[in-house]
């Protein structure tokens, strides 16, 4: 990617004016940078066991399922590290570090990988109030990989910085969720477990169209930008709860 490029997509971030605008731009990044998953998070810093968390991403919906279930942020190692560090770090490497990578670290990057995440870097940046942001990038195609990465890290530091300014200046967890009605929960229950419109239809005794109006209500009321984005702040802020068998 040249540097042209790189800027003139940094300019339109600072022009965001929504959660939406940004979801594009990180996917705009992706696809110049021949990575196919990214991660937004901005984390509160005033405690590593239960940080405030916001998250933008297109990380695979079982993964956050998984993660958020099994409270993993409290080991996972790149939190640890982008808590104490400023520079960028590949996981490859961070994996390798018993310092932030202890044995539970290293299982859930192992986890990560089985669905589809199999190495990637990750970009601290802290703002003077407190919040650390953290902006990953990362592959599920072997291919190069390691070359891929290493040349989108420099990109993805600018980008990454630029981007938690946006969020910072758009003030995005200021925003209070709506309350869901019974129908929408369930739908997205159904949604977190990975249903379709057409799955979910049937499980509730609907048509398809009912329930991605459901759905669609549900992602409006969460300010998500999609039904992947809604399942994950869905996951994040406990609003699904598993159900006895």
């Amino acid at each position: 990617m040249d540097m042209e490029i790189l800027q003139c997509l940094v300019g339109s971030i600072e022009k965001a004016e929504n959660v939406n605008d940004l979801d594009a731009k990180f996917l705009q990044l992706c696809e110049l940078c021949d990575l196919e998953h990214y991660l937004f998070a901005t984390v509160s810093a005033v405690s590593l066991s239960a940080p405030k968390i916001f998250v933008l991403s297109n990380y695979p919906t079982e993964w956050y399922k998984v993660y958020f279930e099994k409270d993993m942020k409290k080991h996972d190692p790149v939190v640890r590290y982008c808590f104490e560090n400023s520079a960028p770090i590949m996981w490859s490497t961070l994996m390798d570090n018993e310092k932030y990578c202890g044995p539970q670290g290293l299982e859930l990057m192992n986890a990560a990988k089985a669905f589809g995440l199999s190495d990637g870097l990750s970009v601290p940046v802290k703002a003077p109030s407190g919040e650390i942001c953290i902006f990953s990038l990362s592959s599920s195609r072997p291919e190069n990989l390691r070359k891929r990465l290493l040349d989108a890290l420099p990109y993805a530091q600018y980008f990454g910085l630029s981007a938690f300014e946006a969020c910072l200046r758009l003030n995005i967890e200021s925003h209070p969720m709506k309350a869901l009605t019974p129908k929408e929960q369930e739908s997205l229950f159904w949604a977190c477990e990975g249903k379709t419109a057409w799955e979910i239809a049937q499980i509730m005794g609907v048509t398809e169209r009912t329930a991605n109006f459901h759905l669609s209500s549900v992602t409006e009321k969460l300010g998500a930008v999609n039904r992947q984005h809604a399942v994950a702040k869905a996951i994040i802020h406990g609003l699904i709860k598993a159900r006895p068998n």
